[in-house]
């Protein structure tokens, strides 16, 4: 199965591509999908593509209610991760006084929109991460009671490590703090029920895991949640009814496309849905299988090499990122050595920051392992 899904991603025939943390690259399903919207769109024009058009979005969403074991009406499509936490920090209700509880060394999109709350005197309070189970602890010996809400990434975007939100959740739930996650590095690699788990809302990037466009982004809310949040943006697509343009009612829709507030771009939807038709298709159990399987033969090369391979050693506290670093290794020197010889990764945090997915293969960790072994030569 897996050298058919090779076949599908033409990347590679061109380089061995080990940053899909990043941004991953389109399957030739994607192309096809994209080509067959944008030749109905300029033969027939928009009126016809707009037919299909919120059927893309539904079926959208109930892809990612299946990977995500919730409701799609708790499901909203916005930009990046940075828009959903927006949503949270701007719609809220706080009080002077309040704070927020994350880590340190987040992910820009995890930090800033709750630092940007400062001026309506609420704090924002990060603690070392150890990376490890250690933090779980961390968090909870910090809730008192001006904590309103621990916000947290599912996957450390660096290490890969992946945070027992179950464990977090349930803490969380019974104190009444909001628990919110940043699922960038997770969905759908890494097993998520919010509503299990006890998590208010999850923001994402589509375009990492998910395989997706760049610019498009993935929103879980909590109904329970969502009837607290002032809407931050509205417009057109806010209200019920809304292609009624001129019967004026301010009145929210009852699910999460409240927030998707006007017209989105109808090519990124087109692309989504045909990246995460193939990964449903596969199965994202297999695909997690497949990645792990990819990034421990990877490990142990790289222990072979006398190299230290960040992240634990428990197959649950495993994502799609593997990181490695060696002392007078310079991260961002040998991913630039590494991209000459058309193999890219990322430097992240001093290590190097590796992650395969579905279309990657042994013979592509090989040819990073290969490269390694001639670094000091």
């Amino acid at each position: 199965m897996w050298d058919e899904i090779r076949k599908l991603f033409p990347i590679h025939e061109q380089c061995v591509y080990l940053n899909n943390a990043g941004v991953a690259p389109p399957s030739t399903r994607v192309l096809e999908s994209l080509e067959a919207y944008h030749r109905e769109h300029a033969l027939h024009g928009f009126h016809k593509a707009a037919l299909s058009f919120k059927d893309t979005g539904t079926e959208i969403k109930e892809i990612l209610s299946e990977f995500l074991s919730c409701s799609p009406s708790c499901i909203a499509l916005t930009h990046n991760t940075s828009e959903g936490m927006n949503i949270i920090a701007q719609g809220y209700r706080w009080k002077q006084g309040d704070c927020v509880l994350g880590l340190d060394l987040e992910y820009p999109a995890n930090v800033y929109p709750w630092w940007n709350l400062e001026s309506r005197g609420v704090r924002h309070l990060r603690l070392k991460p150890e990376h490890s189970a250690e933090d779980i602890d961390a968090l909870k010996n910090n809730v008192d009671d001006n904590v309103r809400m621990v916000a947290v990434s599912a996957v450390d975007w660096c290490s890969g490590f992946v945070l027992d939100l179950d464990d977090l959740g349930t803490f969380c739930r019974e104190r009444d703090v909001l628990l919110v996650a940043d699922m960038a590095q997770a969905l759908p690699i890494v097993p998520l029920r919010p509503e299990d788990s006890g998590i208010s809302a999850m923001a994402g990037s589509g375009w990492k895991w998910l395989m997706g466009p760049v610019g498009l982004g993935v929103f879980y809310c909590h109904p329970t949640l969502m009837e607290k949040l002032d809407l931050v943006f509205v417009g057109t697509d806010t209200v019920v009814e809304s292609h009624k343009y001129l019967d004026y009612r301010f009145e929210p829709k009852p699910d999460a496309s409240r927030f998707e507030f006007s017209t989105p771009n109808v090519n990124d939807w087109v692309y989504l849905l045909a990246a995460i038709r193939l990964l449903r298709e596969i199965g994202p159990e297999n695909a997690r299988k497949r990645i792990l399987h990819l990034n421990a033969y990877l490990r142990e090369g790289l222990e072979r090499l006398g190299l230290h391979v960040r992240g634990s050693e428990q197959e649950q506290e495993r994502s799609g990122i593997l990181s490695f670093e060696h002392e007078g290794l310079d991260a961002t020197h040998e991913a630039r050595r590494l991209a000459a010889e058309s193999i890219w990764v990322a430097a992240r945090d001093g290590a190097i920051r590796v992650s395969p997915h579905i279309y990657n293969n042994e013979e592509d960790m090989d040819r990073l392992l290969a490269c390694l072994s001639r670094r000091d030569r």
